[in-house]
């Protein structure tokens, strides 16, 4: 053996030339320490760590069993061998289970049964180490895990208990409430209100809740895809099922499979796609476009409109077994003008949240002219117009305060005013922010389309509708 022994061996007895044959027989091998009797035993095991334990039975003062029962909560790791004669076997039996002994030998022991049996020893006390070890890593693990785990909760429920969400306002606090209940459940939810007062959000908070969010989470814009592309976009195509189709595509349902699906504007579906996204919530089946097969997904299913859907069903615009299938649970978000009360914490959110990205980390506080002045405006365009102010503002601020003194308002909507802002209203003050803040650039990386998730030359054609020029500021 090369180098200096690695194990520790205790051997107790009280008949010296037993301690004697035993030392010379390992000490090649082994740390060897003896003991003539327990006590003796017991003040080596104070100063050194011994890895396996042999002790003689049949000793004055104190047995090989009382030793060992001694020892076994001091020195649980030592794994330990008694010797004994065969006028002592019922002891012996009888003290196994309470004393944890590996192994009994009789007296006279022989040297290549002994050298056998501690090499046993020592493996059991090296599988013993490792699964220790094996369990302290896993026990760190699960604490640190249920640590993040924790951590990120608390993150995802600040202040509002949805991240991004932030409300002091009581009213829209139930709303979350209910929404963390329903997160945890597969039922559909539908989430109605004004452009950008965050459905997506709402969305994304009931799939971060849900049981499902180790699993996909497909968002759909209804209204940011062209008619004639909807239904490849959500049930796929075959290779030739129309002009262009030149291989086969997956839809986002089969994406979504085991997860959930965001259909957001929903309302703006046509009456045939309506009728095979019924077919999915009652059978969780469809078809690709241009196939013959049937496929069969197991999705949660979360819609968002800015739409009255029971209004667009009583105009023949929106199927109405469709509407009940998906208004099992539905939620209504506030416009900001109803909360007022968020408009600070919100303000002060988007400034921390862009000013870095910006190269603004200077500007850190809104003072109270400012602040005032963002109070006293309504919001048509709700929490993502107030997002776009602040960051275009940022952008022009000099100084650590932000300077919203080129901001001209309509200051003739009040935040408590009954005036109805038509969708396209809410579209154009939406769109109309994007350029600005890309400087009116439209197409390629940076660009507005990329910024609002939609195809360039769709969106062409709405600043073409809407009457908005490339170079608005």
């Amino acid at each position: 053996m090369d180098g200096k022994p690695k194990y520790n061996i205790l051997y107790v007895d009280d008949e010296k030339h037993n301690l004697s044959t035993f030392r010379v027989a390992f000490r090649r091998f082994y740390n060897v320490f003896v003991a003539l009797n327990a006590f003796e035993g017991l003040d080596i095991l104070k100063e050194n760590e011994i890895h396996v334990i042999i002790s003689d039975q049949r000793m004055d003062g104190m047995s090989g069993v009382e030793f060992f029962k001694r020892i076994k909560k001091s020195h649980p790791d030592g794994i330990r061998i008694i010797l004994t004669g065969y006028s002592d076997m019922n002891i012996i039996v009888r003290a196994i289970n309470e004393c944890g002994i590996f192994r009994f030998m009789m007296k006279p022991w022989d040297e290549a049964e002994m050298d056998q049996t501690i090499k046993n020893a020592i493996e059991l006390y090296e599988l013993r180490k490792n699964n220790k070890n094996l369990i302290q890593q896993l026990s760190e693990f699960n604490a640190r895990l249920k640590e993040e785990n924790s951590y990120l909760k608390e993150e995802l429920k600040n202040q509002s208990g949805f991240g991004d969400i932030l409300t002091v306002n009581d009213q829209f606090k139930v709303v979350l409430k209910n929404l963390e209940k329903v997160a945890v459940t597969n039922s559909t939810c539908l989430i109605q209100g004004e452009t950008g007062t965050g459905k997506e959000l709402i969305a994304r908070a009931i799939y971060n809740f849900s049981k499902l969010s180790d699993k996909p989470f497909i968002k759909v814009n209804c209204a940011a895809l062209p008619l004639n592309l909807i239904e490849s976009e959500l049930f796929g195509h075959e290779k030739g099922a129309f002009t262009g189709a030149i291989e086969q595509r997956i839809g986002r349902f089969e994406l979504a499979d085991g997860g959930t699906i965001f259909l957001d504007e929903i309302g703006e579906l046509s009456l045939e796609i309506q009728s095979k996204l019924l077919r999915v919530l009652q059978e969780g089946e469809f078809q690709r476009l241009g196939g013959n097969d049937t496929l069969r997904v197991k999705t949660r299913i979360i819609v968002a409109t800015n739409r009255d859907l029971k209004k667009r069903v009583q105009e023949g615009k929106f199927r109405e077994d469709l509407f009940y299938r998906l208004n099992v649970f539905p939620i209504k978000t506030i416009p900001l003008r109803n909360r007022p009360e968020d408009i600070e914490i919100l303000a002060n959110h988007f400034l921390t949240k862009h000013r870095a990205v910006l190269g603004k980390e200077e500007v850190c506080t809104i003072d109270a002219p400012n602040l005032k002045k963002l109070l006293s405006y309504s919001w048509p365009g709700n929490v993502r117009e107030l997002e776009n102010i602040i960051q275009r503002y940022l952008i022009t601020t000099e100084g650590n305060k932000l300077d919203l003194s080129s901001w001209t308002p309509d200051l003739s909507i009040k935040s408590n005013s009954k005036r109805i802002v038509t969708l396209e209203d809410n579209e154009r003050i939406h769109i109309e922010n994007v350029l600005v803040q890309t400087n009116g650039k439209v197409f390629g990386p940076g660009g507005a389309a990329e910024i609002l998730d939609i195809n360039p030359k769709t969106l062409m054609s709405r600043m073409s509708k809407l009457g908005i020029k490339k170079n608005v500021r």
